[in-house]
């Protein structure tokens, strides 16, 4: 569950660029983008099976590698159910998020302290 990208293409030049070296397919797997997601505990002790086993294809964009374990998972077992939710803010905060995606250091300290308070609530100023 997360912000979802669905075949999505990798950047060939600019901040986020990959080689074809790097990744020769045209489309990226299913992946949940941003600050946070959730998984299930069976893909979870799947991929730190495979890292133990020494079997876990790693990529440089960690929200990519995991969309790669999440699909390796998927043709092994169960299908998977991929739940896209915008709680998951990719872009600033939103009221009832789940996550916040970039923040301030002063919006971070906002949000902590609301936190802290027991109230999940966005802090718009920059």
């Amino acid at each position: 569950m997360g912000n979802l990208n669905l075949l999505h293409r990798p950047l060939r030049s600019g901040k986020w660029a990959v080689t074809y070296e790097e990744w020769p397919e045209e489309v990226y797997p299913p992946y949940a983008n941003g600050p946070g997601y959730i998984i299930s505990i069976d893909i979870a002790k799947f991929i730190a099976s495979q890292h133990g086993n020494r079997s876990l294809r790693l990529f440089k964009m960690e929200d990519v590698s995991m969309g790669m374990w999440v699909e390796q998972f998927n043709s092994s077992r169960v299908a998977v159910q991929y739940s896209h939710n915008w709680k998951f803010c990719q872009y600033g905060c939103m009221e009832n998020y789940y996550t916040a995606h970039y923040q301030s250091p002063r919006q971070m300290i906002c949000l902590w302290d609301k936190l802290a308070r027991g109230r999940a609530q966005c802090c718009n100023f920059r």
